[in-house]
């Protein structure tokens, strides 16, 4: 079963960088927008500092991109901030990494 899900990862997913820290590694993922009807995707408020919240992502990855400590993903030049990164296990098989991300992954110009 991971043999089949890793290939349609490689034949069917995105170019994406994965970082961590300030290495990054390529990598192919199914990257796609949340687009549910949750109270958190439905409520739209602006946080400190004039920031309009974009919406989540969903990404699934290899098997290794879970114990990588994710930080940052970037797809089709944008970075995206990864929230969270599980990995899915069957039985004692690691099969994929499932992710949720938000737009915005780059440093802020004050942090710098």
């Amino acid at each position: 079963m991971k043999d089949l899900i890793l290939k349609l990862i490689n034949d069917y997913g995105t170019d994406a960088i994965v970082t961590t820290g300030t290495i990054g590694h390529v990598t192919k993922v199914f990257f796609q927008l949340v687009t549910s009807k949750s109270w958190q995707n439905m409520e739209r408020m602006v946080e400190t500092g004039g920031v309009i919240p974009r919406g989540q992502y969903l990404f699934i990855a290899p098997p290794e991109v879970a114990s990588m400590s994710v930080e940052c993903l970037m797809v089709d030049g944008r970075a995206y901030t990864v929230r969270r990164a599980d990995t899915i296990r069957y039985r004692n098989e690691r099969l994929f990494t499932w992710g949720l991300c938000v737009e915005g992954g780059e440093m802020d110009p004050w942090e710098e």
